[in-house]
């Protein structure tokens, strides 16, 4: 309590002191002067008629949002689960997503979707926000504009783009060191540059070396279920990872309104052992292992999109490929402990990739009178392919001893597991606004598509019927719906918005794998193979509202999502797990956002978010499986969830202008899921983080100094079993926030 009372006392007084200097300019993108494209049209933002934050890239830079992390906690109703470094399953709403599921937030980057299906060991990925023109945060299904997987919402990375009217440069560096843990590091730079009248090119890139803090054990028999001394360490900082991007883009003006925009963006992600910790290990920060589990994680998305003005409408074709392919080692040791009684060291390999194509094109009218619209096709297919290998002489030994003989040769290989899925998804969609009167917009949309999703999978195994399932043939499940969207807008003056929203949102269904006959695993049998795509309804209402000179707004809304057919991960009492649509839930909530602009000098902004999220019809096939009933909460998503920031700025001189900026979230008790498996009661606990930065400009050169989570709070940010804990049931996989980090940047502006 005394460190939260400190805390807001400090952000009190970075908010409220008193100013000395002349005043400066203000930003421009401060007093609700974001230009957003949420409605697939550039509109202000306090004129959208929909629940939207967004940050330009001064407010980024002000609030220190530099990935998914520092984005949710800025953001109300905005929650993420993390996967590894640089990936995460975000959701929004109460709406969230697991291993093997189609996402619930539909992530973009500028016109590229992110629809990969998640798999065991990576999520969505964490886009470096360096160099950002915006990022908008869509709450609430967009299923009209936006398609399939944002049945909670959509995020839009909006990167800045080649400018012919002139060069420009700007870069950072930073240092940092984590308590009881290393040193981190990067750099990151971007240039644009004219080739003529007519053509420009920009470049961005960056580069960072993520400071570990957990320390491996070498594991033993006994280490698998006891504490282990300090003398068993074999690698310090163990989670160190590195994370590089690099993006470009061709911006070529070919005359008579045409305008060619090849874009490429690459990320890759280098990581020397998982960011979780054993929940069986004294302390904070343990991990046990027989050798490290490193992770290589690769994203490549082309673009190509032509603009073309056709008087009075634009017509817009985007395309896109996009390739990721990710490998991953886990220690399965205590696997093999729990099946066959015996120290058998063994890992797990799964190497998994995904492509996909996606074309829109929309035509979009720019009309002076009170009517316009939006029309457009859409087109995606996504091929996905993941393995499991398990890789271990001994115990490939054991079992063919154990269960033996093996038919064939005895090697390393005991088990090689081939999962294929396919999403394809295929739409038209138009939305018209209507302006019924000076005050009054009325706005209609459709979205008529058809799913569909196939899986496949195929295993061998050392000795026949021990691990792996019948093979899986091509099972196929197709979907044709519509998703609608209405909303009449008022505005009565020209600084206030209140407007009422019914929205229809969905997210593709798909198709459970065979599991071992041994296992006798009957509840999954009698379910079948295919799961349904879930939907939501959401009704709500909202308000927008700021004083004439822009020094206060306020936005709030509040909702009810109806979601029909949750798709849920079952545990079927063999001990395996499948997918199902096991029953329906409600979501009521309010969301409220505050910013206040008292002088130049300072900022003070605030977010809140309340989400109720529960089960509302649970049948009692898997209410009695899963351990969860009727009322209970959904999982990962806190009931309450609120941030406060602030920021002062003081002229000391012609030269020099100093800062100070504080920011504190808070994230409130959370039930969870082990593994996507509903696990009813139980709860991560409240936390808090508060970030703080002191420096100063002059010159387009800004040097700070920053610490991040500087309370050092432990905050549980996912729990888990991982690969092996639930079987041996000795501990789960604990995320935690990182230690406080302290740290030094230099930015140079161009």
């Amino acid at each position: 309590m005394l460190k939260r009372t400190m805390m807001i006392s400090l952000l009190a007084g970075c908010a409220f002191a008193p100013p000395a200097y002349a005043k400066s300019e203000p930003a421009a993108e401060n007093g609700g002067d974001i230009v957003v494209t949420a409605q697939r049209r550039e509109s202000r933002l306090q004129d959208v008629p929909q629940a939207v934050t967004a940050f330009g890239s001064e407010a980024l830079e002000r609030l220190a949002i530099r990935d998914t992390e520092s984005l949710v906690r800025n953001t109300p109703s905005l929650t993420f689960t993390p996967v590894g470094p640089g990936e995460s399953n975000v959701g929004l709403r109460g709406l969230t997503t697991d291993l093997g599921l189609a996402p619930s937030v539909a992530v973009y980057i500028n016109d590229t979707p992110f629809d990969f299906r998640t798999d065991a060991y990576s999520g969505t990925p964490n886009i470096d926000l360096f160099d950002m023109q915006r990022v908008e945060v869509l709450r609430g299904p967009q299923g009209t504009l936006f398609g399939s997987s944002s049945t909670g919402g959509t995020i839009r990375y909006i990167t800045n783009q080649p400018d012919s009217s002139g060069f420009d440069a700007h870069g950072e560096a930073f240092v940092n060191s984590v308590k009881g843990g290393g040193e981190g590091y990067g750099a990151k730079a971007a240039v644009n540059v004219p080739l003529s009248a007519n053509a420009a090119l920009r470049l961005t890139g960056t580069y960072e070396k993520i400071a570990g803090y957990i320390e491996r054990y070498d594991a033993t028999l006994a280490g698998l279920t006891s504490p282990q001394s300090d003398d068993d360490i074999v690698e310090k900082n163990a989670n160190d990872a590195t994370i590089f991007s690099l993006r470009g883009a061709l911006r070529l003006e070919a005359g008579d309104d045409f305008i060619i925009t090849p874009s490429l963006f690459f990320q890759r992600i280098d990581a020397d052992n998982p960011i979780a910790t054993q929940s069986n290990l004294p302390g904070f920060g343990r991990a046990s292992a027989i050798g490290p589990e490193p992770s290589r994680t690769d994203l490549l998305v082309a673009n190509l999109t032509l603009e073309k003005s056709l008087g009075n409408v634009e017509l817009v074709s985007s395309s896109s490929y996009l390739h990721k392919e990710s490998d991953a080692t886990l220690d399965y040791t205590a696997l093999g402990y729990n099946i066959l009684g015996e120290f058998a060291p063994f890992a797990s390999l799964t190497p998994a990739k995904a492509d996909t194509y996606v074309q829109e094109l929309r035509l979009t009218s720019s009309n002076d009178g009170p009517f316009n619209w939006i029309a457009g096709v859409y087109f995606s297919h996504t091929d996905q392919q993941l393995g499991q290998i398990f890789v271990g002489q001994a115990f490939t030994d054991l079992l063919d001893a154990t269960f033996g003989p093996a038919p064939g040769p005895v090697g390393p290989v005991s088990y090689d597991y081939i999962q294929k899925t396919s999403d394809q998804q295929l739409a038209g969609f138009a939305e018209v606004n209507f302006d019924v009167s000076e005050t009054v917009e009325l706005i209609a949309g459709l979205r008529v598509y058809r799913l569909k999703n196939t899986l496949e999978a195929s295993c061998t195994e050392v000795v026949p019927g021990i691990l792996c399932g019948a093979d899986t043939p091509r099972v196929t499940a197709k979907k044709t719906s519509a998703s609608p969207r209405v909303t009449v807008n008022f505005r009565p003056n020209s600084n206030t918005t209140l407007y009422a929203t019914v929205s229809r949102g969905f997210r593709a269904g798909g198709a459970n794998a065979a599991v071992p006959p041994a296992l006798g695993c009957s509840l999954a049998e009698s379910v079948g193979a295919i799961f349904s795509p879930d939907s939501v309804w959401n009704y709500e209402v909202g308000a927008k509202v700021e004083t004439p000179d822009r020094v206060l707004t306020v936005n709030g809304a509040a909702y009810r999502i109806e979601q029909k057919g949750v798709q849920l991960a079952i545990p079927d009492p063999c001990g395996s797990t499948f997918f199902a649509n096991a029953g329906d839930a409600r979501i009521d909530g309010a969301e409220l956002e505050v910013s206040l602009r008292p002088s130049s000098h300072v900022t003070v902004s605030g977010q809140l978010s309340y989400a109720d999220a529960r089960f509302t019809d649970v049948p009692d096939l898997f209410g009695a499986a899963a351990g969860y009933a009727e009322g209970d909460r959904t999982p990962e998503t806190p009931r309450w969830k609120f941030a406060l920031s602030s920021e002062l700025r003081y002229p000391v001189s012609d030269a020099w202008e100093v800062y100070a900026r504080g920011s504190w979230q808070h994230v409130g008790k959370t039930p969870f899921a082990i593994d996507g498996v509903v696990s009813s009661g139980r709860f991560r606990p409240a936390y808090d983080m508060a970030n703080f930065d002191i420096g100063g400009e002059s010159g387009g050169v800004d040097v700070s100094l920053f610490i991040r989570n500087a309370f050092d709070k432990r905050g549980i940010l996912a729990v888990g079993s991982g690969a092996v804990s639930t079987i041996v049931g000795a501990y789960e996989n604990v995320t935690y926030a990182a230690p406080r980090t302290i740290g030094l940047s230099l930015r140079i502006k161009g």
